[in-house]
């Protein structure tokens, strides 16, 4: 075999093994992509069971939360970005933050007709996936009760509802109910900020962003009433 035939016969031989080599390559990767999509179906699949137990449960719910698959889908797939582990880690904080955020919404938005139609709304349904995930970020509402007694600031307002002049002037029962608006309001902030996308993470942000701006405005109210500027 003369030089010329032997580097053909070589130049054909590589040819060959990068051919295989390719389809190897392609199989490989279609298997892999056929397995992450796998996975991917699979983990949605389980949100999806649990999201039906959980929420659309009329024995469990007073107002069963039905979503379509597009919607249902949007919020699996604004959620799952911020979860550190995985789905299945995390099914139950997940669900308590869309438990938790559909409650707010229900009770801004009324139940039935009327939460149908706001949740029909696509701007109106961007904001409830803002409010669920920056929920699941976010400490519970519920801190907000322990966080205030403990706060200088609020303790200060409630001593001047309770105490003279302000109980003098107008009476017990308009401080206690001053005091209701008060905690209500609380709660209010902490919704709104959550469905602006802000996420309140530690005790020092739920007092900051929450409490203390609160307390100083109904600190205003109380001096324009003492000062005949507001009748409540």
């Amino acid at each position: 075999m003369n030089n010329t035939n032997r580097m053909q016969k070589l130049k054909w031989r590589r040819e060959v093994k990068l051919v295989e080599v390719k389809e190897v390559t392609k199989k490989y990767s279609n298997t892999k992509n056929n397995t992450v999509h796998k996975k991917s179906a699979g983990l949605y699949s389980a949100f999806e069971n649990r999201f039906h137990k959980v929420m659309c449960d009329p024995a469990k719910r007073r107002v069963p939360l039905e979503l379509n698959d597009e919607q249902l889908k949007a919020l699996y797939n604004g959620i799952t970005p911020v979860i550190e582990t995985s789905i299945f880690a995390e099914m139950e904080h997940v669900m308590t933050a869309i438990r938790t955020s559909f409650d707010a919404v229900i009770d801004r938005e009324g139940k039935n007709k009327q939460l149908k139609s706001y949740m029909s709304n696509d701007k109106n349904f961007k904001r409830i996936i803002t409010h669920i995930v920056t929920n699941y970020q976010s400490l519970q509402e519920q801190r907000i009760n322990i966080l205030m007694v403990h706060n200088m600031a609020y303790q200060r307002l409630e001593n001047n509802l309770f105490e003279e002049p302000f109980v003098v002037d107008n009476g017990f029962q308009k401080a206690y109910q001053f005091h209701n608006e008060l905690i209500q309001s609380f709660h209010n902030c902490y919704h709104d900020l959550l469905f602006e996308g802000t996420i309140l993470n530690t005790d020092e942000k739920v007092e900051e962003k929450v409490i203390e701006p609160v307390v100083q405005r109904y600190e205003v109210r109380i001096r324009e009433m003492l000062e005949g500027g507001e009748n409540g």
